[in-house]
This record gives C-alpha cells, sequence and structure tokens, in this order.
C-alpha cells in the first residue's frame, strides 16, 4: 500500500469514528495496517514496540471504539498499554495492562502485561498493590526470577518488607547460579545492590556543588532529608522524572530538604544547557566521567535513573523513586521526628 493510499485510509478511519459511517469503515485487517505504518510497529516474539505520542494513543483508541474483538484488537489493546508505558504515564498504564489482561487472560502478551500491571503500580507509588501482582507471577513462574526478579525486590522493599526483600534476593542470586543462568544476573544484581542500601548509613562522600564549588558531603547534608538523584541528558526515563523533581523542589525545597543531582555526562556544555533551561535550581555535581563518575563509583550505579532518598538521621529510606512517590515519600519522611 502506498503512503498516499495509507494516508487515505487514515482519514476515512478517523472520520468513521468521528461520525458513525458504518457505511465507510474499512476492516479491522486495513485499519491496522494504518497503524502499523502510522505508529512505525514493530514485533519481536511476544514484545511489540511502537513510536508513542498523544496523537498516536487517540488512534488506537479510535480503533478500539470501532473493533471489539479480533487478531488486531489484541494487538492494539496491547499496544494502547505500552504507549501510555512508553510515556511515563504510570498511574494509568496499571489500568491498561489490566483491561488486556481481562480480554485476554491467555493472550500472547499477557504475560508481560502482568508484569508491567505490577511494575506501573510500583513506579506510581502505590508498592502494596504491586506486591500481590509480583508475587503470583512468582508463583507462576518459580524458575524465571530474571523475570519479575527486579520489580519483586523493589516491592518487597518499599511496603516495609527489607527482610524480605533481602531473602528474596539472595535466593534469587543462588537460584540463578545453580541453574546456569549466571549471564543473566549482573544487570539484575545492579539493582539489588542498590536495594541493600535500604536501612543503612548513607555511604560517606564529599564533592564540590558544580554550579556554587560549595562543599557537599555527609556532614553538609546532617539534618536534612535528601534525593540524591543519578541522571544524565541523554537519558529519556531520566528527563521524564525532572518534572516531579521540580515539583519536590518547590514545595519542599527549603533547609530540610535538598537535591542532588549527579549528572553521568562527558558533554560539559550540554549538560550545563539542559540545567539551565530546565531551571534546576538545586545541588549538582559532574565530572565529565560518565560511568565512571566519582559518585557513581561510591554507590555502585551502573544504570540510571537511579536514586536513593535519605532521612534526617542520614540514613537511606528508600531507592530508585519515581514519579509522584518522590514528593509523597520526601514529605512523609520530613514529618518524621529526629531520634
Amino acid at each position: 500500500m502506498s503512503n498516499s493510499s495509507k494516508r487515505a485510509l487514515l482519514l476515512v478511519m478517523i472520520a468513521s469514528t468521528c461520525i458513525g459511517a458504518s457505511t465507510l469503515k474499512p476492516s479491522a485487517e486495513q485499519a491496522y495496517e494504518t497503524i502499523v505504518s502510522k505508529l512505525g510497529v514493530r514485533e519481536t516474539g511476544n514484545l511489540m514496540f511502537a513510536r508513542y505520542s498523544l496523537e498516536n494513543l487517540k488512534l488506537l483508541e479510535a480503533f478500539l471504539e470501532q473493533y471489539e474483538s479480533g487478531v488486531e484488537h489484541e494487538k492494539v489493546l496491547y499496544l494502547r498499554a505500552h504507549t501510555i508505558w512508553s510515556m511515563h504515564r504510570y498511574d494509568k498504564a496499571s489500568a491498561a495492562y489490566a483491561k488486556y489482561i481481562k480480554n485476554y487472560p491467555e493472550g500472547r502478551f499477557t504475560r508481560i502485561s502482568r508484569l508491567r500491571e505490577g511494575a506501573a503500580y510500583l513506579f506510581s507509588g502505590q508498592a502494596d498493590k504491586a506486591l500481590p501482582l509480583l508475587r503470583a507471577l512468582e508463583r507462576d513462574y518459580p524458575d524465571r526470577p530474571e523475570m519479575y526478579g527486579r520489580e519483586l525486590a523493589y516491592a518487597y522493599s518499599r511496603t516495609g518488607k527489607q527482610e524480605q526483600a533481602l531473602f528474596f534476593m539472595k535466593f534469587v542470586e543462588v537460584n540463578m547460579q545453580n541453574s546456569g543462568k549466571q549471564r543473566l544476573l549482573p544487570r539484575l544484581q545492579s539493582h539489588f545492590n542498590i536495594i541493600r542500601m535500604v536501612d543503612k548509613p548513607l555511604r560517606p562522600f564529599e564533592v564540590k556543588d558544580h554550579l556554587s564549588g560549595r562543599l557537599i558531603s555527609n556532614e553538609t547534608l546532617k539534618g536534612k532529608v535528601v534525593f540524591l538523584d543519578f541522571w544524565a541528558t541523554w537519558c529519556a526515563p531520566c528527563l521524564a522524572e525532572l518534572p516531579y523533581l521540580q515539583k519536590a523542589n518547590t514545595q519542599l525545597g527549603n533547609d530540610d530538604f535538598a537535591i542532588l543531582s549527579i549528572g553521568l555526562d562527558e558533554d560539559k556544555d550540554a549538560y550545563e544547557r539542559m540545567i539551565k533551561s530546565r531551571n534546576m535550581t538545586w545541588q549538582h555535581f559532574f565530572d565529565g566521567k560518565k560511568w565512571d563518575n566519582q559518585l557513581a563509583g561510591v554507590f555502585d550505579i551502573h544504570s540510571i535513573p537511579a536514586n536513593l532518598l535519605v532521612d534526617k538521621e542520614g540514613i537511606v529510606r528508600s531507592v530508585n523513586l519515581r514519579g509522584q512517590a518522590v514528593l509523597d515519600e520526601a514529605k512523609a519522611l520530613l514529618k518524621r521526628r529526629v531520634k
């Protein structure tokens, strides 16, 4: 089908959605071909990928209003959830994945949808809802901890079950070693290692603020709730989190709360332009060494976004928070009395 024909078909589909003109309605297969072209849909095994945007989300929803079953419906229903997830709308993604699972409990994308439903609750600060969903995956796939292990460990930790998180992570490591899955362990362990910092004192460090040149250390941060954020200008998920950091800084930024952003960039000019354009008026550390960054080494950071939330006594209380959870958990720590 030529590009002009695809564009024409798209217009027909939109028209039928808007005016309900059944005589203009293309077949589900034809309408889906248009979506494949418009969104650049790719399929790999039991995974699908597509370009995401609000406009593309509306196109998927228009399709679902017109077609209520069939192979194409299943794919588009999954792509809708995937698009919401990719736009970092985690508070909406859990419901979108749940809808797919309800419609296709044994579907092609059910397993990944179950994992993403739990992860979306986790990323939107609802770990209590994530935990039972992720434990159900563990029961159904006991020999596949590499699939859900990261999310389940976070869920245990975020719901105050740090001892269970520690036991679970050790069990997974031993199990994967014994079953010949050593090559899959490093990525999991990069998350396990940061989870193991919870309830422990913040590791000692001393650096200078990139903007002011002032010393930043455990001592200068003492008595404050501190959010350490590892990011980079080239990290799209990191940039998606910036509005939440800005919100936390605006609402909580005072003598009792501080943000320290650690940039894993090499290009100093690009880094400084980003800080200025995004109005990131808090403390920063930059040394131009990317993954060899001094603080990335201190805290053993191997993937980003990564972060640690530290209480007024210098104890790490949460790690790798996303979205609104940053503000909510920081507020909770600010209300705690120092012993």
